[in-house]
């Protein structure tokens, strides 16, 4: 038996959470695709056929080649104009031996008396679920019945004495409304009835793995949180919060009755409740509206690796950092020499990883006594502690702009997926609070507009706070 998956023809509905698959919009924190692979293994099924559309390659970078189901996933493309069942149609004895089919958005829902056992009486006759005048799910063993289908015979019959015998719900999401309701209700009552094997539901929570959260966080069940996600220290979730994969959470945030998809980042000390948030995008379930923010440090939208874009990022600060040398060359010997000779302070040598995560050491400025002067303040004013390292960025030991480089010894390196170790970082253009949240933030939405965004407030807010200061004196 075989399985077809088409996850092309996206629903219009979907379009207010930009261009982001539709398969793998979160229901009860994990994507709808999940749960029609596990479906699949459910059935007994191991082969699985993928049919691509929008956002192919996020479809085809969640699912692989199906190891971790269990499952041989192959995938094909269609045009989005044809009909999946024609797909179907070209190669119809390759599915005579049993085909189950999903094409909508559609979510298989267990109901109180759900048992694998009861499951299987699906394959015992025909099974035909329709929404929107065309079949979004078909599962059968009877070589006829599947004949008929893939001849589009089988239309306006929705059997659903047959689901209810299974101990299932199809239902097939219509709106972005019912889609937020239906979380809620999951997220309420039926989280335990989709755990996977090993997994458990404690105290109405359910949590994926690599979910990173300091001992001040606090949760109020019911919630789902998926997997790979970092929650900032002081932060209140829930109850009825639904939060995805790869989702940054920073500090002192409060969230409730609210749907945060993947790939999110939500900034410090925000509130929200009720609310679908996607990317930059903050969604009113109740009649769609969406309102787009354009402050990254509000909400934003992370980004997988762009190798064309640390490609630019790399051009320019190599080329930058070779002009700040040529200017700061003469200003750092002589304001140095004066300052060593006056004992003011002193480079001083730490170890910390380098690109790469290799070890390396940087000199650092170290001053020899906590009550400043005018002179190291113009010293720290014009970035010229900073000098030795920029020498370190023209070597291709550091980024010009970036994440504050971690010890040598007492910081994990995993703690950080993308390692980005920079002269400059958030640390330097605003109050550094967590240091950790800014270097997973910048790995996430790194650009050349934020290394310049960062530059100007890293070199030139330094020259206003020596001119505030020698104004004040």
């Amino acid at each position: 038996m075989k399985a077809v998956l088409y996850t092309g023809g996206k629903p219009s509905w979907t379009g207010v959470f930009g261009d982001r698959a539709w398969v793998l919009l979160p229901v009860g924190s994990r994507p709808l695709l999940s749960y029609w692979l596990e479906f699949c293994v459910d059935l007994g099924i191991t082969e699985v056929q993928i049919i691509l559309g929008q956002a192919a390659e996020y479809v085809e970078m969640f699912c692989g080649n199906g190891e971790k189901w269990g499952l041989n996933i192959n995938y094909s493309l269609i045009r989005a104009e044809d009909n999946p069942q024609s797909y179907l149609a070209r190669d119809a004895d390759r599915w005579s031996d049993g085909l189950l089919y999903i094409g909508g958005v559609l979510f298989p829902r267990r109901r109180s008396g759900f048992t694998l056992e009861k499951l299987q009486s699906l394959l015992d006759g025909c099974c035909v679920v329709d929404h929107g005048n065309r079949p979004v799910f078909f599962v059968s063993r009877d070589r006829s019945s599947i004949d008929r289908f893939i001849r589009e015979e089988t239309c306006g019959s929705t059997p659903y004495s047959t689901a209810e015998a299974a101990g299932l719900d199809f239902t097939c999401i219509r709106d972005v409304t019912h889609y937020y309701r239906l979380n809620m209700e999951i997220v309420r009552n039926e989280m335990n009835r989709y755990l996977s094997s090993g997994y458990s539901s404690r105290d109405d929570a359910s949590i994926g793995y690599n979910v990173i959260t300091p001992a001040s966080v606090t949760f109020t069940p019911p919630l789902a949180v998926g997997n790979d996600c970092r929650i900032g220290a002081i932060s209140t979730i829930g109850p009825c919060t639904v939060i995805s994969d790869h989702v940054l959470i920073d500090r002192q945030c409060e969230l409730s009755d609210s749907i945060i998809l993947s790939d999110t980042y939500v900034g410090r000390n925000l509130e929200i409740k009720g609310k679908i948030v996607a990317g930059n995008r903050i969604v009113d379930p109740e009649d769609g509206t969406c309102l787009e923010i354009e402050d990254p440090w509000l909400v934003a939208q992370t980004r997988p690796r762009n190798y064309m874009r640390d490609f630019l990022r790399a051009v320019f600060g190599w080329n930058f950092t070779l002009l700040l040398v040529v200017l700061q060359f003469i200003p750092f010997i002589i304001l140095y020499l004066i300052i060593r000779l006056l004992g003011r302070g002193q480079f001083v040598s730490r170890r910390c990883r380098g690109i790469g995560g290799n070890e390396i050491k940087v000199l650092r400025f170290v001053a020899s006594s906590p009550v400043p002067s005018l002179l190291l303040m113009i010293f720290h004013g014009i970035s010229l502690d900073r000098f030795p390292q920029l020498l370190r960025v023209l070597s291709g030991n550091l980024w010009l702009c970036g994440q504050v480089p971690k010890a040598a010894e007492g910081e994990k390196m995993k703690d950080t997926q993308c390692y980005f170790p920079a002269v400059f970082s958030y640390s330097d253009a605003f109050i550094e609070i967590d240091k950790q949240m800014d270097a997973l933030y910048y790995a996430h939405t790194r650009s050349l507009a934020a290394d310049l965004r960062i530059l100007r407030h890293a070199l030139f807010a330094r020259l206003v706070e020596v001119e505030i200061i020698s104004g004040a004196a």
